[in-house]
């Protein structure tokens, strides 16, 4: 692997986070999960590569991948790499109109490694996807994702990302709105200890009106960890009547946790509605007091509380067997480290 390939702190989009030092760590060689697959069939293009000069990830991707996942019905991906392995799975997921589908991906490892996934999505008019990710790999190993999706008049995307697990994550994902009343909807829950490195990128391009974008991510930081979330919602001229939503909100529970919040607002419509919050801070000490004032533990205390702030990305997932999963991931992780 050539790391003069790889995107550096150079570049705008990736300035918080150093991929080329995580993998130089690594003693890693090219692998396969066994999906196969018709690499002939792959869109090369990545989505902006022009305007935001950050798809290296994706051009590898294309250039490595030897399993290749074509999805068309309800699907869970078990996704698993194993010691010194470098993976470059693609999935290739396509909604045909009026039609529902939910794909669930849990990601895992063993030992140090690296997974360099992109998932290509189309939505036709009319079609919905839940797509729900479940990171949560080894302290050594390197997880990239690329995801971009295409959606249509009437479809909607919905979407839980849920990470507890990696030494370092890079979640960047690429919607292109180009059909009228159209939804997008992300929802995502880091929740980040030791030394560990999350970076959620987003773009969302409306360039279509009457469309919906709602970002919504919950940030748990604890020890020396860091997240990034960088979120950018472009609203081309056609696109009148946006209504664009994004929150980032984090707790730091320790002095040496550390976060990075870019939003960004790019519009060019007259006639929109669109607005970016970001809160990084500590835990409240009040509900704190109020709660151990009553009897209940310190730690139990915390957990509640932090539970709480976590929840608004979680109600807003339609799948209540998805939201008890987060849940429970949510309840051990915080067993651990409330």
């Amino acid at each position: 692997m050539q790391l003069d390939q790889l995107p550096t702190p150079k570049s705008e989009r990736w300035k918080f986070t150093n991929l080329p030092s995580a993998l130089k760590k690594l003693e890693i060689s090219p692998a396969a999960l066994g999906w196969g697959g018709d690499v002939a069939l792959l869109n090369k293009d990545a989505p902006g590569a022009a305007q935001y000069q950050d798809t290296q990830l994706w051009d590898l991707n294309s250039e490595h991948t030897q399993d290749i996942k074509f999805i068309s019905a309800d699907e869970t991906l078990e996704i698993s790499a194993q010691d010194g392995q470098w993976l470059s799975p693609r999935i290739i997921v396509h909604v045909k109109s009026g039609e529902e589908l939910t794909l669930i991906e849990n990601q895992s490892g063993q030992g140090a490694y690296w997974k360099n996934q992109v998932v290509q999505i189309v939505l036709e008019p009319n079609a919905k996807l839940n797509h729900y990710r479940f990171i949560g790999e080894t302290e050594k190993g390197v997880f990239t994702t690329f995801t971009h999706i295409k959606i249509a008049r009437d479809a909607r995307y919905e979407a839980l990302n849920v990470i507890s697990g990696a030494g370092l994550v890079r979640n960047q994902i690429y919607a292109d709105i180009d059909g009228e009343n159209a939804d997008c909807t992300l929802n995502g829950v880091n929740l980040l200890s030791g030394t560990q490195h999350a970076d959620t990128t987003i773009t969302i391009e409306h360039q279509a009106p009457h469309c919906i974008s709602n970002q919504v991510y919950k940030n748990v930081v604890t020890d020396s960890a860091r997240g990034v979330f960088q979120g950018k919602v472009h609203v081309h001229r056609p696109a009148q009547k946006t209504d664009g939503y994004q929150l980032s909100n984090t707790l730091l529970l320790s002095d040496l946790a550390e976060m990075d919040t870019k939003p960004e607002l790019e519009i060019y419509a007259d006639d929109v509605k669109c607005s970016h919050g970001a809160t990084t801070g500590q835990l409240d000490e009040d509900p704190l007091f109020y709660l151990r004032a009553r009897g209940i533990p310190e730690n139990t205390a915390r957990a509640l509380l932090i539970e709480a702030f976590l929840g608004e990305a979680l109600e807003r997932v339609s799948d209540e067997t998805i939201q008890t999963r987060a849940r429970e991931i949510i309840s051990d992780w915080l067993k651990e480290h409330a």
